[in-house]
């Protein structure tokens, strides 16, 4: 859709119409370290993803529990592992940070969105809608990251989160471990200290971001599934159902898949 066509629909949408269906109204930025794009609308139900979730509703509030804590404004910030679901009858852009990402670390230390900060988030989201090549996408990660001086992350974690994104076969906690000088069950619990994520569910959850990396319009589902790094597609479905209440089925029927790859910014 072109990116004009897509402003006119956010501007012209209306909030208290719940009939109309989600579609995308970005591509589907992703990037080594997260995810983004922008909805139509939303509604799902409670699901827990290791990726924190920056939420931001284009067009006015949104309403999101996180934790049985519940919110009603422009920007919400979902740390990794929390229960969440999310509620928006209008525009909403969903940016999905990995646990080692920077932009997450920078927002965690700033703690709940300030009045200030949520002016600012949807002033910087709003250009989504005119952008199909991603340079906004990235203008923003940079601004995110350098928001404030975040916790550095050991580096040991770090050299692990690159090689299991860098990997075309994940390595293993033990191969992993050993490269860092750690037992196994040291750097199981540094790495859960440092990410607030378990080893085994950040393997998970970069199955599922190589599976949205894999996927375009039309794919069969079955060969996704095997290509992310999943036994079979109810593998993947039961993944994608746990961590983002979706079925890829769904979004294959409903939704036109364009996918652009921002490498590592």
């Amino acid at each position: 859709m072109p990116a004009r066509a897509r402003a006119g629909i956010i501007s012209g949408m209306t909030l208290s119409s719940p009939a109309f269906h989600p579609r995308l109204l970005s591509p589907l930025f992703l990037w080594q370290g997260g995810w983004l794009s922008v909805m139509s609308s939303l509604q799902n139900q409670p699901h827990q993803h290791v990726a924190a979730s920056l939420l931001v509703g284009l067009t006015g509030p949104i309403r999101v529990t996180v934790d049985e804590r519940r919110f009603c404004q422009r920007v919400v910030l979902v740390p990794p592992e929390a229960s969440q679901s999310l509620s928006s009858d209008g525009p909403v852009a969903i940016m999905h940070l990995d646990p080692d990402e920077r932009a997450w670390r920078t927002l965690a230390c700033l703690g709940e969105p300030d009045a200030a900060l949520q002016a600012w988030c949807c002033t910087q989201m709003q250009a989504l809608s005119e952008d199909d090549t991603g340079s906004a996408v990235v203008t923003l990660l940079t601004r995110l990251r350098a928001l404030a001086e975040a916790q550095p992350l050991d580096a040991r974690v770090a050299s692990a989160c690159r090689q299991l994104r860098e990997s075309d076969v994940l390595p293993s906690l033990e191969s992993l471990a050993a490269q860092a000088g750690l037992s196994a069950s040291r750097f199981r619990h540094l790495f859960r200290d440092e990410l607030g994520v378990t080893f085994k569910r950040f393997q998970l959850h970069l199955k599922c971001q190589r599976a949205l990396a894999l996927w375009h319009s039309g794919m069969n589902l079955t060969e996704l599934a095997v290509a992310a790094g999943f036994y079979d597609q109810p593998h993947l479905n039961r993944t994608l159902r746990a961590m983002f209440d979706a079925l890829p089925s769904r979004y294959a029927r409903s939704l036109p898949v364009q996918v652009v790859h921002l490498g590592t910014v």
